[in-house]
């Protein structure tokens, strides 16, 4: 079985590559029965996007996985909850005049029934493994290039999308994954709850590498 783990800063997959016995953090290692391939991306949609297609073209895999943090929106989504996201909605696309902002998607730049896009959004509608992943709690995300720490622009987010957590680069893995037909997952650990202003990477990362663990654990 060959599967890909994507992540951004190499803090988020450290504990699991230490429980792997990956001690030398090379980019294929495999444990049991499984190759795991590594690749990292960024902090930004644009790069993350390339940097997946990179990865993903030369071969094929399994399974593909983003291990990353994100920040909650919604009281219930606590600071260090691994959340499983489905539907990753581009938000900061469109045209902002006097009159308020106009999302790309009533513009007509993004068409939301063409593939990749599912009924306005970037979908998993994968089910690949779905049992290893059930403990996730579903959740639906933007992606923004500015996330928010203002619990009033949070909550025009809100109001404008049915939406829980949000980060920065999460369509860019969508995107590539969907485009190039992979089964895949994105995980998000909560390191900053907007709503109740409690912040904690540490758990966040812990209870990532926990999750990644636990899933590899189980493939």
């Amino acid at each position: 079985m060959k599967i890909l783990i994507a992540y951004a800063h190499p803090d988020q997959v450290a504990a699991f590559n230490a429980h792997i016995g990956n001690t030398a953090l090379e980019k294929s290692f495999t444990y049991k029965h499984v190759q795991i391939d590594f690749v990292q991306t960024a902090y930004t949609v644009y790069e993350t996007s390339f940097a997946m297609a990179q990865a993903l073209a030369p071969t094929r895999y399994h399974l593909v996985l983003f291990a990353g943090l994100a920040n909650s929106l919604n009281s219930k989504m606590k600071t260090g909850d691994v959340l499983n996201v489905i539907n990753d909605i581009p938000f900061a696309i469109g045209r902002k005049d006097d009159q308020g902002f106009e999302h790309a998607y009533t513009l007509g730049w993004l068409n939301k029934t063409e593939k990749p896009h599912v009924r306005g959004g970037y979908i998993n509608l994968s089910n690949a493994y779905f049992n290893v992943f059930l403990p996730f709690m579903k959740t639906a995300a933007i992606t923004s290039p500015t996330l928010e720490g203002n619990k009033e622009l949070v909550d025009l987010k809100m109001k404008r999308f049915p939406i829980h957590i949000e980060s920065s680069n999460g369509i860019g893995f969508h995107y590539a994954c969907l485009s190039m037909a992979y089964p895949f997952y994105q995980l998000r650990a909560i390191e900053y709850n907007v709503v109740d202003g409690i912040r904690n990477q540490e758990l966040a990362l812990e209870n990532l590498n926990k999750a990644l663990i636990q899933i590899i654990n189980l493939l």
